[in-house]
């Protein structure tokens, strides 16, 4: 069962280490670490950019 969605800023399939953003409407839902510039994922909730604009 392979996932060929896209997700992230990218519009890449899912790879690596990801991090959901916790906007339950957010469009994408899944980041790439590497795309967002993290190493590892925030403790606590974590909202994309879109999203903690519209917040």
């Amino acid at each position: 069962d392979v996932d060929d969605r896209k997700y992230c800023y990218c519009d890449r399939t899912s790879f690596g280490e990801m991090i959901a953003c916790d906007d339950n409407s957010c469009e994408r839902e899944w980041f790439h670490l590497s795309c967002i510039a993290l190493v590892a994922p925030p403790k606590g909730s974590w909202y994309c950019d879109t999203c903690q604009q519209k917040r």
